[in-house]
């Protein structure tokens, strides 16, 4: 990966703002640090005038100008606020709250679809389909053989779950599920019948998508 150097970015930052960089070069002038002293200036202010620091999310060029920061800090403070307002618009999961197969596909592409190497995890739920926990149960490519349902079921035991989903993502970005997919899912739906603890879905994630078995109707329904 190659990054300009921060002085090339706090002037981009100055010149066009925060949100011509991209994630890994707002992430790294955000760590590049803003000084300690003119830091403590400001953090002191912005307390007097603000309640939360979310509110920084709402800082722009125009609001640094009677500030003691100088262009350098300015860049730095702006960089840190447009990571703020990204972080915001990430989709997020609170347990107890309730879950679908819409609700957690969106929300797990964008949380795991750009993930390197293959991995599963279970997704938790009580008798009203709210969220208990979620858990990654394996790492690497998977199968039958590999990922037996004794993980899978038995941390839906631990948490005294109702009802279980399992998902996984593909690093290829293809969502058709595989044969290794398919004999997967089905040891996990038989295992589930018989212990009570139904699988509701099973959900293939892509960079940009998901597929869900429950909703293209396979094997679940």
């Amino acid at each position: 990966m190659h990054l300009s150097k921060s002085g090339e970015l706090r002037q981009k930052v100055n010149n066009y703002g925060a949100k011509q960089l991209e994630d890994a070069e707002l992430l790294y002038l955000i760590l590049a640090g803003i000084g300690t002293r003119s830091a403590e200036i400001f953090v002191k202010k912005y307390f007097e005038q603000h309640k939360f620091l979310g509110e920084l999310c709402y800082y722009y060029k125009q609001d640094l100008v009677k500030s003691t920061l100088n262009e350098t800090k300015q860049a730095q403070l702006l960089a840190l606020a447009e990571f703020t307002r990204r972080y915001q618009s990430y989709a997020r999961l609170t347990f107890g709250q309730f879950c679908s197969s819409k609700i957690l596909g969106d929300y797990l592409v964008k949380r795991f679809g750009l993930q390197k190497q293959e991995k599963l995890w279970g997704i938790y739920l009580d008798t009203k389909n709210q969220l208990i926990a979620v858990e990654e149960l394996f790492v690497g490519t998977l199968n039958a053989a590999t990922v037996h349902p004794r993980e899978v079921l038995g941390t839906a035991l631990k948490y005294a779950a109702a009802r279980f989903i399992v998902a996984h993502n593909h690093p290829s970005g293809q969502l058709e599920p595989s044969p290794n997919d398919i004999a997967l899912t089905k040891r996990l739906k038989v295992c589930g019948e018989i212990l009570g603890i139904p699988l509701l879905d099973h959900i293939i994630i892509g960079k940009d998508a998901y597929l869900s078995f429950s909703e293209a109707k396979i094997l679940i329904n």
